[in-house]
């Protein structure tokens, strides 16, 4: 086996040795100068992916939901007068879920969320 990838390089070894590397002409490299220069590309300004709106409407989503789930599960709460149950005409049904699946549920939907601004970003760019 070892034989026949001996000879495979050697046979690669003799095509690369009579291969001829083509060299290009004299003006080549100024031609290609000129004509970028020609060009007059613009430089764009630097725009972050996520505007300051962006990250302000993020943080005070995150933070309230941290002060929301925090009052949730507080055996102490600060507003003992305010009841946020639904009314008992309304039968839901109680989901009990791990931990861990309430944090993979939390980071699908920051995953989901993050998609139309990358996609958008993405289509202004290319």
């Amino acid at each position: 086996m070892e034989k026949q990838f001996d000879r495979e390089d050697e046979l690669m070894k003799k095509l690369l040795n009579e291969a001829v590397t083509d060299k290009p002409s004299a003006g080549f490299k100024s031609r290609i100068m000129k004509t970028v220069e020609a060009r007059n590309a613009e430089i764009k300004p630097y725009e972050p992916l996520i505007s300051k709106t962006g990250w302000t409407s993020i943080t005070a989503i995150f933070l309230l939901s941290m002060i929301g789930l925090s009052y949730l599960y507080a055996d102490i709460s600060l507003f003992n007068d305010l009841s946020f149950e639904f009314p008992h005409l309304v039968n839901m049904p109680e989901i009990n879920l791990s931990r861990s699946m309430q944090y993979a549920i939390a980071f699908v939907a920051l995953f989901f969320l993050q998609v139309p601004f990358l996609k958008r970003f993405l289509d202004k760019e290319y």
